[in-house]
């Protein structure tokens, strides 16, 4: 029987599943072996708050465990 805390963990990674872009992915591999995420242009910001509203990133910049997860998962590289 599943509990309640892996069937909405279940659900949530889903919902992240859906919302992630080829441009997202892109902006999280903008990094280096700090883990800082770096914006190449001003024109990242409102990606970068994305991903930090998604707990990709955290507020300093840094790529959280579920960052550097998604992008296990998703990126071809």
């Amino acid at each position: 029987m599943r509990s309640i805390q892996q069937t909405l963990g279940a659900a949530m990674q889903k919902e992240l599943s859906e919302q992630v872009d080829e441009a997202l992915l892109q902006l999280l591999g903008h990094r280096y072996g700090d883990g800082l995420v770096y914006l190449r242009d001003d024109g990242e910001r409102r990606l970068f708050e994305r991903a930090v509203s998604m707990g990709l990133v955290s507020r300093e910049g840094y790529l959280t465990p579920a960052g550097r997860s998604l992008i296990a998962r998703f990126d071809n590289d």
